[in-house]
């Protein structure tokens, strides 16, 4: 059997009234690229913030490598885990890390809108995200060792670049770039920080009719070569049907399919979600 990566049992995620995410159970594996679809204010999102830590689910677990992550239910109060801490303490009571740990973890994500530094560079944004992997300790500092770190991390940023073809722009503020370059800017800064699992957020927003095939081909390239499981949130039907290799859809919060690109597509629960229904 695949290793699993990520499961999300029975979720839930309440603001007030409104339940964002009703009951959301998912799976992705080693791997696998998995679409999570739905209209807008399905729920796409905000399950996204549950899995980084943004928000504290209202109920329901979240795992990640097959060790809790995340968990809370109803009367629990949700516990922060802090780096060095033991998981394991934890074990019976609510849990959720901080953002900063779940990505020292393995995980990664880009956004819907995107959020780059935008007075820095280019490279000073994909470096930012190198300094969550250094180790610098007293002993590196006592013998001067901390150039010779960030010269490699240096290096491994503009590999970074060079791959998604802004190496020309490293130095240019990132706020000033074309807002596909911002794309692949963010997606770098993504990699940068060594994840097992990528979350990509809406990643072909913006682009003309010819780049979310190219976007496809990219996500399975990264995923090959750095070895990932990647779960994305895409409008863009085209690209989802191209890429994904397993669907979830989303309806109000709540999951109403699963499968297959091809069962996904006939699905009439899904159609009824994306195109209504003839009241006739």
């Amino acid at each position: 059997m695949a290793e699993n990566v990520l499961h999300l049992d029975r979720v839930t995620m309440q603001f007030g009234g409104v339940v964002a995410v009703n009951g959301l159970s998912m799976d992705v594996n080693a791997g696998e690229i998995v679409a999570l679809i739905g209209p807008n204010g399905a729920g796409k999102t905000t399950a996204f913030n549950v899995i980084t830590g943004v928000y504290a689910p209202t109920n329901g677990q979240v795992d990640l490598f097959g060790s809790p992550m995340v968990r809370n239910h109803p009367r629990g109060k949700m516990k922060k885990l802090y780096a060095g801490e033991d998981p394991d303490a934890f074990r019976g009571q609510a849990l959720c890390p901080t953002p900063d740990k779940i990505t020292r973890l393995g995980i990664a994500r880009t956004f819907q809108n995107i959020r780059l530094f935008c007075s820095l560079s280019v490279l000073d944004n994909v470096l930012i995200a190198k300094h969550m992997r250094a180790r610098h300790n007293v002993f590196a500092a006592t013998f001067r060792l901390t150039p010779r770190v960030e010269r490699e991390m240096r290096q491994s940023a503009e590999a970074l670049l060079e791959e998604q073809g802004l190496t020309h722009l490293k130095d240019e503020v990132a706020g000033s770039l074309p807002y596909g370059l911002q794309r692949r800017l963010e997606i770098a800064r993504a990699l940068a920080t060594e994840p097992r699992l990528l979350l990509l957020d809406e990643p072909a927003a913006g682009m003309n009719p010819q780049e979310p095939h190219e976007l496809a081909a990219f996500i399975r390239q990264i995923r090959e070569k750095y070895n990932l499981s990647i779960l994305v949130i895409e409008h863009h039907m085209d690209l989802v049907m191209e890429v994904a290799e397993r669907i979830y859809v989303l309806d109000f919060g709540k999951l109403i399919a699963q499968g297959d690109p091809a069962a996904i597509q006939d699905n009439p629960d899904v159609i009824t979600a994306y195109l209504g229904v003839d009241e006739e």
